[in-house]
C-alpha cells in the first residue's frame, strides 16, 4: 500500500436497498481504511447503534462477524484495507446488517480521488432522509412506520394533539426526510479521533 499522504481516496455512495424514496449517504474514504473502520463509518452515518452482526459481500468473498466489534482478518491474521480489495470505479459491494431484520446496503464505488491536504477521513459529503430506526422490522417494518406517522400527521392536522403526549412512541420521535450532514460528520471526527489514539 503507498504512503498515507499520498493515498487514494474513494468517493462512495451508499444506499438502502427495498427502501423508496431512497436513504443514501454519499462518503469519501481513504484507502489505508479496514473493512471495521469502513463498517463504523456506515453505522455512523446512517445513525445505526451498531446492536447487530454485519457482513461485507464482494469478490465473491463474505467478511462477516461472528459478534459485534470483530475485526475483518485476511489468512494472515491481519485487518482487510480497502486498498487490499482493489475497487474499480462503479464495483458494487453489498453491507448487511442486523441478519434478523437484514438491513442491505449497496455500496458502489463511484470514483477514486487524490487525496487532499489538511483534509479529514472519512467524512459525507451528501445524503438523504434518516436511517431507520433499529429493530424496526427491516424495510417492511419502516415502511409500515413511515405509513403511519403520514397517517398521524394528517390526524393531528385534522383533530390537534389532544391527549398525543408520549414522547417516548417513535411515531412522535423519528423525522423520516430529516438528515444532517454536519452531525454525520461531528460524529465521524470524534470515531476516527478516538479510533488514532488507540
Amino acid at each position: 500500500m503507498s504512503d498515507v499522504a499520498n493515498s487514494e481516496v474513494y468517493q462512495l455512495k451508499v444506499s438502502l436497498r427495498r427502501i423508496s424514496p431512497m436513504i443514501w449517504r454519499r462518503l469519501l474514504v481513504p484507502e489505508e481504511m479496514t473493512l471495521y473502520a469502513l463498517h463504523r463509518t456506515i453505522q455512523i452515518a446512517f445513525g445505526w447503534e451498531d446492536y447487530h452482526l454485519h457482513a461485507f459481500k464482494l469478490h465473491g468473498w463474505h467478511y462477516g462477524t461472528t459478534w459485534t466489534g470483530e475485526r475483518h482478518r485476511d489468512v494472515a491474521g491481519r485487518e482487510v484495507t480497502l486498498a487490499d480489495l482493489v475497487l474499480r470505479v462503479r464495483q458494487r459491494i453489498r453491507y448487511e446488517y442486523d441478519f434478523g431484520d437484514l438491513w442491505e446496503h449497496e455500496i458502489r464505488v463511484e470514483a477514486k480521488l487524490e487525496r487532499e491536504g489538511g483534509k479529514v477521513y472519512p467524512v459525507c459529503i451528501a445524503g438523504a432522509r434518516a436511517g431507520p430506526p433499529e429493530d424496526i422490522g427491516g424495510p417492511p417494518g419502516y415502511m409500515a412506520l413511515v405509513d403511519r406517522i403520514r397517517f398521524c400527521d394528517i390526524d393531528r392536522l385534522v383533530h390537534g394533539d389532544e391527549g398525543d403526549t408520549d414522547d417516548d412512541d417513535p411515531l412522535r420521535t423519528f423525522e423520516p426526510e430529516r438528515f444532517s450532514r454536519r452531525e454525520v460528520n461531528a460524529a465521524l471526527k470524534i470515531e476516527f479521533l478516538e479510533l488514532t489514539r488507540g
